[in-house]
């Protein structure tokens, strides 16, 4: 498994992973994508302007959208990682979230995943991560906590009303880079 970010060509099974997630799950957004509201090529430019705070609406983080791609070359997941957090996803969302298809859990992509992107995160010279899940989502709660996460508490989530666990994971320095 890899991550690819997200560019102007659509991976093969892409369509199905945004079929899938829908209107999101566990507080992992979806997109307009299924319901009509965007096509895909439009919604594959508005990820690739993700990262370029000039081209973002106000209150926005950049974000990095990155596909997962299995063994086989087809699209199973999204991640998405914010390159910095402001107030909103300091409440909810941190800067890492992910989703893999229905019929490809429990084969360790989230894992995977997660790992690469915490690695990414650091290239960008972050040094702690924030991840927010959902109390009653067991499954994301074990990927993370597998990855190193240490809870420092619950909050609410002030749009949904569900209860969050707040996760921070220590980031090593990019490699090349002094402590």
């Amino acid at each position: 498994m890899k991550l690819e970010a997200a560019s102007g060509r659509a991976p093969p099974g892409l369509l199905e992973l945004l079929r899938d997630l829908g209107d999101g799950e566990n507080g992992f957004m979806g997109t307009p994508v299924p319901s009509g509201e965007m096509g895909l090529e439009e919604y594959l430019q508005r990820c690739v302007e993700g990262p370029d705070p000039a081209r973002l609406r106000p209150g926005l983080a950049p974000q990095t959208v990155f596909w997962m791609i299995d063994d086989d070359g087809v699209a199973v997941g999204m991640v998405r990682m914010r390159h910095s957090l402001n107030d909103r996803l300091r409440a909810h969302g941190g800067h890492i979230g992910f989703y893999v298809r229905r019929d490809r859990r429990g084969r360790g992509h989230a894992r995977a995943a997660l790992r690469m992107a915490l690695a990414e995160l650091a290239k960008r010279g972050e040094r702690k991560a924030l991840l927010t899940v959902a109390t009653d989502n067991a499954p994301s709660l074990r990927v993370v906590e597998a990855c190193g996460g240490r809870c420092d508490g619950e909050s609410v989530d002030p749009e949904s009303g569900r209860r969050l666990r707040r996760y921070w994971i220590d980031l090593p320095p990019p490699a090349g880079r002094p402590e």
